[in-house]
């Protein structure tokens, strides 16, 4: 069954994760803004020192990521997973220092979902990094989510010091004059918002991206191709000495209904049958290998393992709260 949503339901609803794209830069949340815990954490991997930095939370209905499940089959993924109607969806930013550089993976939403998201740059001045420290910025993909943080009110880059780095299939799909949407399960104005966000950040940005077609983007950090979502949507592996980390974007959005059921499509994936197949195959692969996973949309901090589900999919384990980094 495919879920159809009209624009009214669709905007009015709060919608984020890779769909906050279709609302204007000016729109704002209606829903009341949250007193915040911490919003960082820092950890190890091999010499490399990691910080996940929350960018805010947005509140999604639950049928968009089941669009070909049964209202019934939905209902009984969120009681098994203690879940409502409404999910609640963190937006995880990873700030990686090299000890030479200090590099981001997606840039949040900026002030596209205020209040509840785009806290990013205020998180990392808490840290004591203004946005002049920051030298790369991988994008892993142009949904506004993660691209709505490069640009500040005025419209000028928040990071005026960085390199920006995005796959040049993602690249050349939204600058095409002739962007194809129409497997998208939302109505022609609202597809036209996705595009109107991702070009305008990505024009900001033209003359200091990299488009990259091969594995390796920096030292240490290389694309997994992660196709359907997007487009040219990647996963990136981090490396340092012998510790590894897979940050998987938007491969999977949540760590029950997508993650349970990775055949199940989101509204929202520009080429749902295939954003499947890259689901299966990454997180297999992750699974199979033990492998450290960072999940941009998962609980906050987002790190953890998989292992098989009984039945199909993948269980999500956290790692341990570390106390010390």
């Amino acid at each position: 069954m495919k879920a159809k949503v009209s624009r009214r339901t669709f905007i009015t609803s709060a919608i984020g994760a890779a769909i906050a794209s279709t609302v204007p830069f000016a729109w704002k949340s209606s829903v009341v803004a949250r007193q915040s815990n911490a919003q960082f954490y820092r950890f190890k991997l091999g010499d490399f020192q990691m910080t996940s930095i929350g960018d805010g939370v947005l509140d999604v209905p639950a049928k968009l990521f089941a669009g070909n499940a049964s209202p019934a089959q939905l209902s009984e993924v969120l009681q098994q997973g203690f879940q409502g109607e409404m999910l609640t969806l963190n937006c995880n930013i990873l700030l990686v220092d090299t000890g030479t550089q200090k590099v981001l993976i997606d840039s949040g939403s900026g002030f596209l979902t205020e209040p509840t998201a785009g806290k990013l740059i205020g998180n990392l001045q808490t840290l004591q990094i203004q946005p002049t420290d920051i030298d790369a910025i991988i994008i892993t993909h142009a949904h506004a989510d993660h691209v709505g943080g490069l640009l500040d009110k005025s419209g000028a880059l928040a990071f005026p010091q960085a390199r920006y780095f995005v796959s040049k299939a993602e690249y050349d799909f939204w600058t095409n004059p002739q962007v194809d949407l129409s497997n998208i399960q939302v109505d022609e104005k609202t597809k036209q918002q996705f595009i109107s966000a991702a070009q305008k950040c990505l024009g900001a940005i033209k003359e200091r991206v990299t488009r990259f077609e091969r594995e390796e983007i920096l030292p240490g950090f290389s694309a997994i191709p992660a196709p359907g979502h997007t487009a040219g949507q990647v996963a990136i592996r981090i490396v340092s000495g012998n510790a590894s980390m897979i940050h998987t974007a938007d491969v999977v959005h949540t760590h029950t209904i997508n993650l349970w059921n990775p055949s199940w499509q989101p509204i929202f994936d520009a080429a749902p049958d295939q954003a499947a197949k890259t689901r299966q195959e990454i997180l297999s692969a992750i699974a199979s290998k033990r492998q450290l996973m960072y999940a941009y949309h998962f609980p906050f901090p987002g790190i953890g393992y998989l292992r098989p589900r009984l039945g199909g999919g993948f269980e999500w384990e956290p790692v341990n709260w570390q106390f010390e980094s």
